[in-house]
């Protein structure tokens, strides 16, 4: 169902039983008005024509026959008036008027059947006289169903007439939504321009807004995997370059040269499988988490990095603890990728012989744990502290190995963004630098 039919079905419904519910209590109290009015009518007619016996030259105590042929009076079917002298006389009466015994009714208004009809009768008594008027019932009903029906008949019209408005309106309320999808069907693939609508209404901008943000984000989202492709295609031509090279170099060579060209194409078969391996790493930090892969130790964690060191680098490190080890929302796998790559990096970027400090502080009122790596390399200058973070890029200033890939810082930040962590990296007092994740504990 559309959303104007919808609307339209809604308000129509409400609108009908409230007006009904108007109304039938508009009804009932015009009901009840057009009774007193005609009551009011049989008083009014009985007094008027009480004011003109009072001028009238008549002798109550004449004949029958003599007032008959003075006052002679004819009536409408369903209305009738009769005289009637107070010793029971009938001085003069309409065509109209029941054949009843009136003498015997009371003062003022009643209701009687009479020759199988139902009559409202008023009595009044003055100066000798009864004077009595009639209104039959059904006559009564008649009159007034005629006039409900005549106020109901704009009353439908208004509530019909009103609907269709209603229709039209809504129409023309959503057409910024016609022109909205219109728009979003002609976008190409990559087309993340922002969509416009002239006139649009105060309810469609917050929406228009968040489409905008969010083809904003898809542009930014598309531009940042362009140059992500272009950095790896640039990356990993520069290893399949070297191995080509030195395999050439084996086809026609023999002896030692041969074999330091089969080490050197060894090396960067090396390097390329490291950056594969963290191009696959970066990509599972945008993946589906695997609940199978839970973390519910972060020295554990940490312990395992650390035995996975090399023997000739694993007397540099040490590690402190700082409060009760826990758990953590961070997959193991991802938060083991993250320490790993700070690890690496410190012994990567440190001087040779210098000590790499790892610590690890709980705290547990906070439900936050801050993991540090020191090293005592050169630093950051400005210009690198401006460009760490950016896929593929090495900040070749005293890096003591050459087989990095430009990927592990990115991949620690998107970690830590993911699961509402943190990565800071600030100077370190006497030279190096302080790289600290700040994780969620469980």
């Amino acid at each position: 169902m559309s959303l104007r039919l919808r609307a339209v079905l809604i308000t129509g419904i409400a609108l009908m039983v409230l007006w009904a519910a108007a109304a039938a209590w508009m009804m009932q109290g015009m009901r009840a008005n057009l009774d007193s009015a005609l009551d009011g009518r049989l008083a009014m007619s009985a007094r008027m024509v009480s004011g003109l016996l009072k001028g009238a030259i008549l002798d109550v105590n004449s004949s029958p026959a003599n007032v008959t042929d003075a006052i002679r009076v004819s009536g409408n079917d369903g209305i009738g008036c009769e005289i009637r002298a107070l010793r029971g006389e009938v001085i003069a009466r309409t065509g109209s008027s029941p054949a009843s015994d009136f003498d015997t009714l009371p003062v003022g208004y009643s209701t009687r059947e009479i020759q199988g009809s139902q009559w409202r009768i008023y009595v009044l008594r003055d100066k000798g006289y009864q004077i009595t008027t009639t209104d039959r019932i059904d006559e009564r009903g008649i009159l007034i169903n005629e006039l409900l029906r005549a106020a109901g008949v704009p009353f439908l019209i208004a509530f019909f007439g009103g609907l269709g408005a209603l229709w039209i309106g809504i129409g023309r309320g959503l057409a910024p939504l016609k022109t909205l999808s219109e728009q979003l069907r002609a976008k190409e693939t990559d087309d993340t321009t922002p969509i416009a609508v002239d006139h649009s209404p105060t309810e469609l901008r917050p929406v228009l807004g968040a489409m905008n943000g969010l083809l904003g984000r898809l542009a930014q989202a598309l531009s940042s995997q362009r140059a992500f492709t272009d950095a790896a295609a640039h990356e990993l031509r520069t290893p399949l370059t070297v191995i080509d090279t030195h395999l050439q170099v084996v086809r026609i060579s023999e002896g030692e040269e041969a074999q330091a060209s089969l080490a050197d194409a060894e090396e960067g078969v090396r390097r390329l499988r490291r950056t594969l391996d963290q191009m696959m790493t970066l990509a599972r930090t945008e993946a589906t988490v695997d609940k199978a892969d839970g973390c519910t130790s972060v020295l554990t964690v940490i312990h395992s990095v650390l035995d996975k060191v090399g023997a000739d680098q694993r007397s540099r490190l040490t590690l402190t603890v700082d409060g009760a080890d826990a758990g953590t929302p961070i997959p193991k796998s991802m938060l083991e990728a993250a320490v790993r790559n700070l690890v690496d990096n410190a012994i990567r970027y440190s001087f040779e012989d210098t000590a790499i400090e790892l610590s690890a502080a709980f705290n547990l009122a906070s439900q936050r744990c801050v993991v540090a790596v020191a090293d005592r390399g050169p630093g950051l200058s400005a210009e690198q502290a401006a460009q760490i973070g950016r896929r593929f890029w090495r900040g070749d200033q005293g890096r003591q190995r050459k087989d990095g890939s430009g990927l592990g810082i990115s991949i620690v930040r998107a970690i830590a963004d993911r699961f509402d962590g943190a990565l800071t990296l600030t100077p370190r007092d006497g030279g190096g630098l302080i790289a600290e994740i700040q994780i969620p504990l469980a």
